[in-house]
């Protein structure tokens, strides 16, 4: 366990590689944060191993005892949220929100993570320009949002402003980092249209309940 004070300046963000969540990183960073980035597997997409090459140009920049490189795999609850149910899903959405179900896994586990380690504040790289993504609509932050704040973190996105994925790419030209992305192919990337925002709050308060018992049955296993 870490002490209080380690607490308040720790961090834990979501990292695929790509290029929103590297800039947040950097931006983080010169918050005095130290950043634990967690890189997520739900056993859907086509794994090349760039994460890894983007992780070691930011420990370039910010150095290596400020950051650590933490991969976890979130398939069981990813089935759970986006797959065991999808035939009724697309009957009552008529859209697809897989990633919206990934996404709200992926904030489950970190949620466990923080707890687990002590940690205050959590993050991603969500940004203005990609609103049209369920996962990153404002309805679905909103939410994640009072979701991490059950359990005493806070949650920060820190490029939800921006709104040109050109003013992402001079910011860590500036910085020193390359802007192709390195993320893992999702098989399920690009397969949605643009989601009402009722569906997704609707879809989002449905899978509470099962992730806060989640979260509560994965806690016992560890205090």
């Amino acid at each position: 366990m870490i002490n209080n004070a380690q607490a308040e300046k720790k961090v834990v963000i979501l990292f695929s590689g790509g290029i929103d969540c590297s800039l947040s990183v950097l931006q983080l960073r010169k918050e005095g944060y130290h950043l634990d980035l967690l890189h997520f597997e739900h056993g859907a997409s086509i794994s090349n191993g760039l994460h890894k090459i983007r992780y070691k140009e930011i420990e370039q920049v910010v150095g290596e005892k400020n950051i650590q490189l933490i991969e976890m795999s979130h398939r069981g609850l990813f089935r759970k949220l986006s797959l065991a149910n999808i035939e009724q899903d697309f009957q009552r959405y008529h859209t697809n929100l897989i990633c919206l179900g990934c996404r709200m896994a992926m904030h489950t586990e970190t949620i466990i993570y923080c707890l687990c380690n002590d940690i205050k504040t959590a993050a991603d790289g969500s940004t203005g320009y990609q609103n049209d993504f369920p996962e990153q609509n404002k309805v679905s932050l909103e939410f994640f949002k009072k979701l991490y704040g059950r359990y005493g973190i806070t949650y920060k996105t820190v490029l939800s402003d921006i709104q040109d994925k050109k003013e992402i790419k001079y910011k860590l030209l500036d910085n020193g980092i390359s802007i192709q992305s390195m993320e893992d192919t999702c098989l399920f990337s690009n397969t949605f249209s643009k989601t009402e925002d009722e569906k997704i709050s609707d879809f989002l308060e449905r899978r509470l309940n099962i992730c806060c018992d989640y979260i509560d049955e994965r806690i016992k296993l560890v205090r």
